[in-house]
């Protein structure tokens, strides 16, 4: 046998003859074809714009399947960051189709798995009345004549991802230790955007990292000392803020140790940002929370009357010093946006009037305003109606306000119910901070609708309807019956 190999070892390695080359590509045709369209494919993916959008998104589907803690974690740690896309795409925020690839990579990664509870995710009563309330929306665009349009598209899609948001929460805060983590990030997230707000009013502009990630537009506002933190607008960031101070300012309260540093941080630097928005209504809905802080947890009426008293003095003083404080709302300017507002508000009341049931369609008002307003500091397509009760009659109509509205007073009475029987200082702060976030919601909403405005806002809101509803499954099921705990 070894000397019949030596001669064929031979032969394989002598030179082929002219046609040979050709006939051994013929006879591995497929494998020559495939290993061409494969380098091709390299070339192109490496030297394409898109190639890394593409494998981003591969990343975040495959991360969000297998349901990595560091990543989910590091998703709600970014949530306050907006960044839109200067190119003529179909979805221009970059969070937002981020947030959508988490969902898909998240969910599809469950049914994988075979393990969506769906009789869990849809029992609760926030559920089902966020999803009316979804549904509301979209019969607005759908039902009424020539209310889809691409704002009511884009709206419905934002609606869609925020309810998507939702049922993550509810599917993956399974256990106190991750409502914890969570609550810890969201804490830490808002002191860093806290942080940055500030940074801006210290420098005296949006900084170039906020101009890379808010290319300016027609819609663009030139720098008033407004501090916006890295979402679009000052108003905005108040919105987003007050939708947590509530929780840390109860978490300084209520808690001890790493809760109540983390609370005092949020609530100290929180406060200093929302100053720095100059965002009048965002000002007096944070003043409101103060008070029901105040009758929640002061127990003793001479503290009462000294911390009224402090927010009475704090009050007279912000309203002293406008000039300084709050340049953007001083002399002629707060009367021509007084003015701006009421037109709005009179032109989305005459919108509800001619569709009452149904509305307008979801996102449409900023397209039909211009219509009925034509002054020259009222440009077309740019506003709201800047109140929430108005807005939600106007686009979606008598069905659409009262789902909101039934939501909400379903959120109240259920965090009323664990801020009275929570076994834990964590609960009982988380449950205020929905209550305080509610109440923001009520109060920042007779002069601002930041739910189409700031995707951040309407992501964050649901996120802590979910939290809400999951920290009760979870005390129920890992706390015995009559215990409590101390808090910590």
């Amino acid at each position: 046998m070894v000397e019949n190999a030596q001669p064929h070892l031979h032969r394989s390695l002598s030179h082929p003859t002219s046609g040979e080359p050709l006939a051994a590509f013929a006879a591995h045709k497929l494998e020559v074809a495939l290993g061409i369209g494969a380098a091709a494919a390299a070339a192109l993916f490496v030297s394409a714009h898109w190639s890394i959008a593409l494998a981003g998104a591969v990343a975040i589907l495959v991360l969000s399947a297998s349901e990595s803690e560091p990543f989910l974690l590091c998703v709600f740690f970014l949530m306050p960051v907006g960044w839109v896309l200067n190119a003529d795409v179909p979805v221009r925020s970059v969070p937002v189709a981020v947030r959508s690839l988490v969902l898909a990579g998240f969910f599809l990664g469950r049914l994988w798995r075979g393990r969506v509870d769906v009789r869990r995710l849809m029992r609760p009563s926030l559920t089902c009345a966020s999803l009316l309330f979804l549904g509301a929306t979209v019969a607005s665009a759908v039902l009424v004549q020539g209310a889809w349009t691409h704002e009511s598209a884009r709206s419905l899609y934002e609606m869609v991802s925020f309810l998507g948001f939702y049922f993550l929460i509810l599917a993956w805060a399974d256990s106190s230790q991750r409502i914890q983590k969570i609550l810890t990030v969201l804490l830490c997230s808002t002191i860093v955007a806290a942080g940055f707000a500030i940074f801006q009013e210290i420098i005296g502009g949006y900084t170039p990292l906020w101009l890379y990630m808010n290319p300016p537009d027609d819609s663009f506002l030139p720098w008033s000392s407004r501090a916006t933190s890295f979402l679009n607008y000052s108003n905005s960031l108040a919105g987003y803020l007050n939708l947590v101070l509530p929780f840390a300012l109860a978490c300084y309260a209520l808690g001890k140790d790493k809760w109540r540093k983390l609370g005092g941080w949020t609530v100290g630097l929180g406060f200093i940002a929302l100053v720095c928005t100059q965002s009048l209504g965002g000002l007096a809905a944070f003043g409101c929370v103060l008070l029901l802080a105040i009758f929640c947890f002061v127990r003793t009426r001479g503290n009462r009357l000294l911390l009224l008293g402090g927010i009475c003095a704090l009050a007279l003083g912000f309203y002293l010093a406008t000039e300084t404080l709050n340049p953007a709302h001083a002399g002629q300017s707060i009367g021509q946006d007084a003015v701006t507002r009421l037109l709005l508000w009179d032109t989305a009341w005459n919108l509800f009037k001619q569709s009452p049931i149904a509305g307008v369609g979801w996102g449409n008002f900023v397209n039909l305003y211009g219509y009925d307003l034509r002054f020259s500091w009222i440009p077309p397509g740019l506003f709201a109606v800047h109140n929430i009760y108005l807005q939600l009659l106007a686009e979606t109509g008598i069905i659409g306000f009262v789902a909101f509205f039934s939501l909400l007073f379903i959120a109240v009475r259920e965090a009323r119910r664990q801020f009275l029987s929570a076994r834990s200082g964590l609960s009982r702060a988380l449950a205020f901070g929905i209550f305080g976030a509610i109440l923001i919601v009520l109060v920042h909403g007779l002069v601002d609708f930041l739910f189409q405005v700031s995707p951040q806002f309407g992501t964050l809101f649901w996120m802590l309807l979910a939290l809400l509803v999951a920290n009760a499954s979870v005390e129920a099921r890992e706390c015995p019956t009559g215990t409590r705990f101390v808090i910590t």
